[in-house]
């Protein structure tokens, strides 16, 4: 029984966050025509002001974790390791194939300009809405965090290897905005989107999952 509410609460928390990526997509395709609401120009001021010497090569490491290139290769690793592969190569390649169809349908429908290229420390191209960075960095990490917590038997190990994808989770987001690539809202768009799809690969893990195997 435990087990079985837990499952209808992932499903329950991919819809709410489905339906809030939606809300956010509303107001700012249609309510706003894509243009920044006050909310993106307030926190594009307050994250430029925050810019040092120190802080900007963090930023950017952090912001690089996850470019295409970064979950191409970490994906193609876990799925070429004969003992990740199963449970965790392709259930996470499955599922960020899914959340990077879905967050560059949005760009091409809605074709929100970035912020001006004046405030960028990375070079970026393509559209803004919503944040591909947000969606991969809490899909990946986030369903990451998980499959660590569910199958890796070492403890040491494990408790590393999530703190460095909580912490990747919450920062990604942020970095995208201290960069200057994006608005607050292509941000928040982009975490509800990777939060519905990993709830529902979550659920689906639970729900179809034959073992709980360590590796």
């Amino acid at each position: 029984m435990k087990k079985q509410n837990s499952k209808t609460i992932y499903l329950a928390l991919a819809v709410c966050f489905a339906m809030l990526a939606a809300f956010i997509t509303y107001q700012v395709g249609v309510v706003h025509g894509t243009a920044p609401l006050g909310i993106d120009l307030n926190l594009q001021q307050t994250f430029i002001n925050m810019r040092t010497d120190i802080l900007t090569p963090f930023m950017k490491a952090v912001t690089h974790s996850t470019d295409t290139i970064t979950i191409v290769i970490l994906c193609a690793a876990l799925v070429l390791l004969p003992a990740t592969r199963k449970k965790i190569g392709l259930p996470l390649t499955a599922a960020a194939l899914v959340n990077m169809g879905i967050y560059k349908a949005m760009k091409h429908i809605f074709l929100r300009a970035r912020p001006d290229v004046i405030n960028h420390l990375v070079e970026q191209g393509g559209y803004s809405f919503p944040s591909g960075h947000s969606a991969t960095s809490m899909l990946v990490y986030g369903l990451l965090f998980y499959l660590i917590g569910k199958y890796c038997r070492n403890q040491k190990m494990k408790v590393l290897l999530q703190a460095v994808c909580g912490i990747l989770v919450l920062t990604v987001g942020p970095s995208r905005l201290y960069v200057g690539v994006h608005w607050a809202t292509d941000v928040l768009a982009g975490w509800c989107v990777g939060a519905a799809v990993l709830m529902t690969a979550v659920y689906l893990i639970e729900r179809f999952g034959k073992n709980n195997e360590s590796i």
